[in-house]
Formats: C-alpha cells, structure tokens, sequence
C-alpha cells in the first residue's frame, strides 16, 4: 500500500473549481457589505470616471478624425477652386493678350500700309513731274519726231496729241511726210501721241501718260501689291 502526503498535488476538478469561485464571490460579497457608505461611493465614482473619460476619449477621437476628415475636404475643394480660378484667369489673360497683339499687329499693318502708299505716290508724283517738265524742253518735239518716223503712220492715219502738242503739228507734218491729220485728244494729260489707223481700228498708244500707268502698274506687280493688275 502507498501512502500519501496531505499536501499531495493533485488536479483539481470541476467541482474544486466551482467552490472556490463561490468563496471568491462570497468574500467579494462579504468585502463589499463590510465598506461604509463613503468607500462605496467613492468606488461607485471611480468606475463611473473610469468609464466615462473612457468614453470621452472615444467620442474625442471621433470628432477629431471627423474634423480632420472635414479639413482634408476642404482643402481639396480650396485646391480644386483655386486651379479652377488660376485657369480662368490664365485664359483671361491670354486671350486679352493674344487680342491687344492681333489690335497691335493690325495697327502696324495699317501704318505699315499707309506710310508705304504716301511714300509710293511721292515717288510716282516725282516721276511724274518730271514727265511733264520733259514736255516743255526742246528734245521733247524731237522726241515726238522720233516717235512718228520710226512707225510713220498710214495716210489718211489720225495722230491724237494734248491740245497744247497741236502748235507742234507742222514739224511733226514734214517729218512723217504722209497725209495724216492731228487731233487734240482730252485723254492725254501729261504728253506724248496716239497714232489711228485710217479705217480708226487700231491704234499705237506712245503717250507719256500710258508710259507713266505701265510704269506704276509694274511697280505694284513686282512688289506683289494691290492694283498691280489694274
């Protein structure tokens, strides 16, 4: 036979486990009738505090992570109405500049134009002015002279000239020779003669006023100017 200790271990089973969880409960039941009224309450406080700060924590979290939430929204929306702001100003302003430099351009063109045409017709005013002082110097009758006997003109022909050419008629007779007949004709402003057939169906234009309008039409073809073609 084997002897045991008293104070042999053993296992303890369920009911080892239910009577001591009673003799916790009776000695927590025994503590708590044995406090006076003042522990009570401060204990009954203590919890309370314990549990309510802990709700406070939670609810102050929340309303923390809620207003950091809302401040990140906001500032999306502050972000996404300045980029929308700093677009339509952008656009503004390119569109008033791209508008002050069309205003610019066209401006310069005008000017451009303008100064180019008064410089043209100075130059072609010039020119012209010296046309008509040719007419009033000795070579111009030999000129006319020149004209007529390199193209006589046929007889019965019609030479065409200004009305002040006409006291030139008698030289220019003795030297084409021919039966032909001079007319003033109010076209001819600058100088020069037009040569008709007899049968008036063609005619050779040597006027310094056709020599002065090729001159200025050629000037705007060359240089690719409106009225070149006119």
């Amino acid at each position: 036979m084997v002897c045991r200790s008293e104070f042999e271990f053993r296992i303890p089973n369920a009911a080892d486990i239910r009577a001591v969880s009673a003799c916790v409960r009776n000695e927590l039941k025994i503590g708590w009738m044995n406090m006076d009224a003042t522990q009570k309450l401060a204990q009954f406080m203590e919890a309370v505090n314990r549990s309510t700060a802990a709700q406070i924590a939670q609810e102050e979290q929340e309303a923390r992570q809620e207003a950091e939430a809302c401040i990140r929204e906001a500032e999306a929306q502050c972000r996404a109405e300045a980029d929308r702001t700093i677009a339509a100003a952008k656009s503004k302003i390119t569109a008033k500049y791209q508008k002050q430099m069309s205003q610019v351009g066209y401006q310069g063109k005008t000017a451009f134009l303008s100064r180019r045409q008064e410089l043209l017709m100075a130059l072609f005013g010039d020119l012209r002015e010296k046309l008509v002082a040719f007419t009033g110097e000795n070579a111009y009758a030999d000129w006319l002279k020149k004209l007529l006997t390199q193209q006589p003109p046929e007889n019965g022909g019609t030479v065409l000239m200004r009305e002040a050419d006409l006291a030139l008629k008698d030289q220019l007779a003795d030297a084409v020779g021919s039966n032909v007949t001079f007319r003033a004709d109010p076209a001819i402003l600058i100088g020069g003669l037009s040569v008709l057939s007899a049968d008036g169906r063609r005619c050779c234009n040597h006027t310094l006023d056709e020599a002065f309008a090729a001159q200025l039409r050629n000037f705007y073809r060359n240089h690719k100017i409106d009225g070149g073609d006119e």
